[in-house]
């Protein structure tokens, strides 16, 4: 309550202060016009059909890549993508195709969702989700929301949640897309889209394809002479297909329907050090299928949702390549049912209330488990939305219902005001946040602990942007934000004292305070066009207390969690040609729980560069580029004791028809 009241307490004077400017409605109040039917209520048509995840965003930090940056890297996964536009480290045991997962500010990569048209992704036995297998060809938009609301998002938000969006253009009438990429290490990406519709239907597919060797040289730290080696046993075969159907219906109705299939081969190869040829073996396989039905009133909305989602994954291993048997034969299947409907009230044209329901079954049948696990999941959602000239705010409510687990209610506010001087604004938002455990953490056997506690906490931030504007229509973004966290009973695995094996275990509290930081210009001059950025970002992610035995040290740096994480970008842009480059910047990292100096990974800077030139023909139009990876052949470590490529060149062309 005392949270609920601070927020009206800095809400209520910018409304009452003059926020909401009368001076608008002055002609319709002379006229004697009714402004409740007539302008209050137009309400814009995009605003309704958005879902809760971007509805109640405006008090939250959020990235997403500019047109170029997602033009270039539109032959790669979202891993590869969120690395140039956000300040998350993206952690990788290899080369492009090799599993990777996002830690965003200061928390571990089961402590962000990720969500494919409003449904998490986030793997039920993992925790995570595997950006490698996320193509961004397949995918219309993609940004990240900082610190996401628990209230909104759910379970696993601590650090934030990355939303991935199709939608439809309905001015679209015929577009078809190939797209070609070839690379070093006999890397290469195919994909074929199209698009066709009208003014009340629009279909749209994709279909991908990637496949590599991967097989770069490295040098070898961990053995004496520090030998250079070739990686073995580490190619990749990665095919899919996701479409979308979106059809408008009588009524101020539509449907929405999506179907994403895809399968994975992907070989393991040995750690550095390892004198023993690699023979491991990953296979993923999944299909995820949902439909939305939204009808529309006046003054309100309702959304159906549901979806249904089937994963399975293979991971196979033997002594020998040559062995008619497996040495380690693992099989995960897992299926989640999802059902989601909310309601959306426009009580006046500026105040806007949200009453949804979740529910969820879930299934995971694994070896290590012993058998079938079966959950139901529910929740109930209110939402507030406040939306004057200059100021807007939420306030949302959730509670969480589960058989064995009691989750405390959830509450999130948040309020962005626009300041006197022009492009000047300040954000700030408060969330409740909690994490249920993994199916993994619970039932694995050996080490799972079914009397795990929930993780719980809280997350709060206060960010300031500046927008500056010339004549020229040449803009400036400076965005500084602070983030505080708490994070009670935080679960991580480490190495049993008792056993030889890992058991997940629960901290009592972690703190994580940070800031990042961005300067950001773009704009032309003349024929030229140019767009810049920089970044710094500083967490601290640390152990505060520990329970009574645990065998983590206090005060100690959380795992894989760098201090310091920094970016810098330039694109250039002449008539029908562009070129530019990123670099990243990682700081040290720890990878054991005491903070041990000897096992510390150095820092790492990694530039990229790209160039290329496009065509235009009538209806046709074409793109060829190139990108150089890593250009300055840097080496380091992601993952201790797994290599990363040096330079990569990737070669890459597309040919686009588009008839309107």
């Amino acid at each position: 309550m005392k949270t609920i009241l601070t927020f009206l307490y800095l809400l209520l004077p910018s409304v009452l202060s003059g926020s909401y400017d009368s001076s608008l409605y002055k002609d319709k109040l002379q006229s004697g016009t009714d402004i409740d039917s007539i302008l209050l209520f137009a309400i814009p048509e995009v605003v309704i059909e958005q879902s809760r995840h971007s509805f109640f965003n405006e008090d939250k930090k959020i990235s997403a890549p500019d047109s170029l940056i997602k033009a270039v890297f539109s032959n790669a996964d979202a891993g590869q993508l969120l690395s140039m536009f956000t300040p998350a480290y993206i952690n990788s045991n290899g080369g492009p195709g090799s599993s990777s997962s996002v830690f965003l500010r200061g928390t571990n990569s089961n402590q962000t969702t990720v969500n494919w048209n409003g449904f998490p992704l986030n793997s039920i036995t993992l925790g995570t989700m595997d950006l490698s297998l996320i193509p961004v060809a397949a995918v219309q938009e993609i940004s990240v929301v900082h610190g996401a609301a628990g209230s909104i998002a759910g379970s696993g938000n601590f650090g934030g949640s990355v939303l991935l969006r199709n939608s439809a253009n309905w001015q679209n009438r015929l577009q078809v897309s190939v797209k070609s990429e070839m690379g070093t290490y006999d890397n290469r990406h195919h994909s074929l889209s199209g698009k066709i519709g009208n003014n009340n239907l629009q279909y749209q597919f994709t279909v991908f394809s990637h496949r590599a060797e991967n097989n770069f040289r490295y040098t070898d730290i961990f053995k004496s002479g520090n030998p250079v080696e070739r990686i073995q046993n580490n190619s990749l075969d990665n095919m899919g297909l996701i479409q979308n159907l979106f059809l408008r219906l009588p009524g101020n109705s539509m449907l929405e329907t999506g179907i994403w299939y895809q399968s994975r081969k992907k070989e393991i190869p040995a750690v550095m050090g390892s004198h023993l040829p690699a023979n491991a073996m990953q296979r993923d396989s999944s299909l995820r299928v949902y439909a939305k039905w939204t009808k529309r009133w006046s003054r309100s909305s309702f959304s159906l949702n549901t979806a249904m989602f089937n994963e399975q994954m293979l991971y196979r291993d033997k002594n020998l390549a040559s062995d008619n048997f497996y040495s380690v034969d693992s099989k995960i299947r897992s299926n989640r049912l999802l059902s989601d409907m909310n309601y959306r009230l426009w009580i006046t044209g500026y105040l806007s209330a949200d009453a949804g329901l979740e529910v969820s079954s879930l299934s995971a049948e694994v070896n290590a488990y012993g058998g079938q696990i079966n959950e139901i999941r529910s929740a109930a959602i209110t939402a507030v939305k406040l939306n004057l000239p200059g100021i807007t705010g939420n306030a949302s409510l959730r509670k969480e219902f589960m058989t064995d687990i009691d989750i405390p209610l959830q509450f999130s506010a948040g309020v962005k005001k626009d300041l006197p001087l022009k492009g000047l604004s300040v954000k700030s938002s408060y969330s409740d946040q909690f994490r249920v455990p993994s199916f993994n953490d619970r039932y694995w056997q050996p080490g799972g602990n079914r009397h795990l506690l929930p993780e719980s906490g809280y997350s709060a931030d206060i960010g300031i942007m500046h927008q500056i504007r010339t004549y020229t229509e040449n803009q400036l973004t400076i965005e500084v934000n602070a983030y505080n966290s708490r994070i009670n009973n935080m679960i991580q695995w480490v190495p049993s004292e008792s056993a030889s094996w890992w058991n997940p275990e629960n901290r009592k509290e972690v703190r994580v305070r940070g800031l990042e930081s961005s300067v950001a210009s773009d704009g032309s001059l003349g024929r030229w066009s140019y767009n810049l950025g920089m970044s710094y970002n500083f967490v601290n992610s640390l152990i505060t207390e520990t329970y009574g035995g645990s065998s983590s040290p206090e005060d100690k740096q959380l795992m894989y969690v760098p201090r310091h994480t920094g970016s810098v970008r330039a694109g250039f842009s002449y008539m029908d040609g562009f070129f530019g480059f990123t670099g990243n910047y990682t700081g040290n990292r720890y990878t054991t729980n005491d903070n041990n100096p000897l096992y510390m990974m150095p820092s790492f800077m990694v530039f990229n560069t790209y160039a290329g030139y496009r065509i235009k023909i009538g209806d046709l139009s074409g793109l060829l580029q190139l990108r150089v990876m890593n250009l300055f052949n840097t080496r380091y470590q992601v993952i201790r004791s797994y290599p990363m490529p040096g330079r990569t060149l990737h070669l890459s062309f597309s040919v686009d028809y588009n008839y309107r």
